[in-house]
């Protein structure tokens, strides 16, 4: 089945629940760790520029994932946390994350997603630099368009995109994506709800005959209103859609709400990218 490719210029107020199909998985929850029903979700999310996934970690499971992967020694999110200060725009804010993703074998090189570019990418962890460079810096009018708006008065030297003679291997990406947070030793709530969410989204994408793909992601901020999602539509037309508080009996209505009928669900809404 063919997925609507849709503007997300319409509202639901509420998610529809999908009746039999709720879970205990509050109850298993530590009791100092309580999800909060009470914040208005809007606004809860951090809204990047761009969005970085890497696939290349060699984590089989988030549950191996340590709480800080930006500390991980001779990683790529360690090579690029390091790097971001000088690189990257403070007015075009980059958010790298490490996901894991079905049927995904990286080679010997760096595998990563961007977004909302929708491409998949290769390269040598040495041209990281290079990388941050070429993707992950906006052009020059870019960046004095912001410094004009931010402080009028200052002018600046501009970073320069550069695309040096480097082999960046890359290719459109294929399907719609849904991630959801799983960090387990960053936070239990999201460890113990994103494989029964990732099931339960598997169980009724395939009911519905969609070819979605389904991951895990790490640290996106906002452990609170576990479980938190992430869809990132395959039309760049779309903008990726961060939804927070779901539970199985909600992802029924996010696919046939969101991913099929190109609408947002203001109950959930933490903000787009």
């Amino acid at each position: 089945m063919n997925i609507a490719r849709r503007y997300f210029s319409k509202f639901v107020e509420k998610c529809p629940i999908e009746i039999g199909c709720e879970c205990n998985i509050l109850r298993e929850l530590p009791k100092d760790k309580p999800i909060d029903f009470d914040k208005n979700l809007n606004g809860t999310s951090v809204i990047p520029w761009k969005h970085l996934l890497i696939l290349s970690h060699g984590f089989k499971s988030a549950d191996e994932w340590p709480s800080k992967l930006e500390l991980l020694p001779n990683s790529l999110t360690n090579e690029m946390d390091l790097l971001k200060r000088k690189v990257v725009s403070p007015f075009h804010p980059i958010m790298i994350s490490n996901a894991i993703l079905p049927n995904m074998t990286p080679g010997t090189k760096e595998m990563v997603y961007l977004y909302p570019d929708n491409k998949m990418i290769e390269f040598d962890i040495k041209d990281t630099k290079d990388f941050m460079h070429t993707y992950l810096v906006p052009l020059e009018e870019e960046m004095a368009q912001h410094e004009s708006v931010y402080n009028p008065f200052k002018k600046t030297e501009a970073i320069t995109r550069e695309k040096k003679n480097i082999d960046f291997k890359e290719q459109d990406i294929k399907k719609d994506l849904i991630l959801v947070c799983g960090h387990t030793q960053r936070d239990i709530r999201c460890g113990k709800i994103a494989p029964i969410l990732v099931e339960q989204f598997n169980k009724t994408l395939k009911e519905r005959r969609l070819d979605v793909d389904v991951g895990i992601v790490s640290h996106i901020g906002g452990h609170a209103y576990a479980g938190n999602v992430i869809y990132f539509p395959l039309d760049k037309t779309k903008k990726s859609i961060w939804y927070g508080r779901v539970f199985p009996e909600k992802v029924a209505g996010i696919i046939d709400e969101t991913v099929i009928g190109g609408k947002i669900i203001k109950e959930l809404y933490r903000g787009e990218v």
